[in-house]
């Protein structure tokens, strides 16, 4: 078979995963990346803790399953211990979850420590990977850093280096959501093994959420311009002046790039993920990350769709709020809001996979 040959590692995981069996009935949310520290400057996810205590409590309520898929603890910059004690709120949403046994915990490269006794254990049950069993399809659930081996081999320099360097410099954290060099080849293996395996994947580790299959930087500006577009029609006035200069703005980053980058060797990255057949696969999709700039992004499964959400408050600017062409949701009176990015149906979903792997 020519996965196994490909993506050893992967078919392993892959076939050993914890298995659930979901229907058109589930409701799951699946956030990633939460990089949880001990509340100090270097911890990305102060910034983020109170927006997503909201967050998880108005899943709570709609009595959805939860997945953290990886990289839920910052262990390779502080102590389980630490990390536990400042976020006993956290924690205690959490528990909400599992005490119904609608809670899944994945492990990711910055909380491996958890899998592999360095630290001492979390109270709840890690799996390496999860597979979503929808009918005859499968949905598999998996950090991303295990796409690149490397990053198990380097596991404990990295976390030595974090830890006793960056920590007491007050150096905040660099990983591969910092390199679009390192996004793209993680997100490209993970992308051609599902192709291979005719499967859909939902992983983290880069930060950037995805839906369906990866875009270069090209495509992506294309489409922010297509939808600026779209917003442009309905607006007015100053609104429209602004609109045209963020059109203008992305326009010359999109010929800059065209026309350096594209000479470069990586001028493949126009096609990086579309392989030989030229038709790109709807198999890859990742959750984004709970400590983003501009807010939350998590995939949710809900009524036998997959859909890929953006969560923020009051404070996010509203430039970038309009930027898909969706208008936010408020939830009830609260300063949350919610975004459709984009959704579709599972059904739909694995049967262009079948058709077009």
């Amino acid at each position: 078979m020519k996965v196994k040959a490909t993506y050893p590692h992967l078919d392993i995981l892959f076939d050993d995963s914890h298995e659930l069996e979901i229907s058109s009935n589930s409701k799951i949310v699946i956030f990633s990346d939460l990089h949880m520290g001990d509340g100090g400057n270097t911890d990305d996810y102060a910034l983020k803790a109170e927006i997503f205590h909201q967050i998880l409590s108005h899943y709570q309520k709609q009595e959805f399953f939860l997945i953290l898929n990886g990289d839920v603890e910052e262990l390779q910059r502080f102590k389980l211990s630490a990390i536990t004690h400042r976020w006993k709120d956290t924690y205690k949403l959490f528990d909400k979850f599992a005490k119904h046994g609608r809670f899944f915990k994945t492990v990711g490269n910055h909380d491996m420590a958890l899998r592999l006794d360095i630290s001492p254990s979390s109270d709840y049950i890690l799996y390496e990977t999860l597979k979503l069993n929808y009918f005859n399809d499968e949905l598999f659930v998996f950090h991303g850093h295990q796409a690149s081996k490397k990053y198990q081999k380097n596991h404990d320099l990295i976390g030595f280096t974090l830890k006793y360097v960056a920590n007491p410099l007050g150096i905040k954290n660099y990983s591969v959501s910092h390199s679009s060099k390192k996004q793209y080849a993680i997100e490209k293996k993970a992308y051609e093994y599902s192709r291979l395996r005719k499967i859909a994947s939902i992983i983290g580790h880069t930060h950037r959420p995805l839906f369906e299959s990866p875009m270069s930087r090209i495509e992506r500006l294309t489409y922010e311009i297509e939808n600026l577009c779209r917003v442009y029609v309905e607006s007015s006035g100053k609104s429209r002046v602004k609109i045209v200069e963020e059109i203008e703005a992305k326009k010359s980053k999109l010929t800059k790039y065209t026309e350096t980058e594209l000479k470069s060797e990586r001028k493949k990255d126009v096609s990086i993920y579309s392989q030989e057949e030229g038709l790109q696969v709807p198999c890859l999709f990742s959750s984004g990350c709970v400590i983003g700039k501009r807010g939350i992004t998590a995939i949710e499964i809900l009524n036998g769709k997959i859909s890929l959400v953006h969560w923020f408050d009051e404070k996010m600017e509203k430039k970038y709020v309009h930027l898909n062409g969706q208008k936010p949701k408020q939830i009830g009176k609260s300063n949350l809001f919610k975004m459709l990015l984009n959704s579709e149906s599972l059904s739909y979903i694995f049967s262009r996979i079948a058709l077009l792997s």
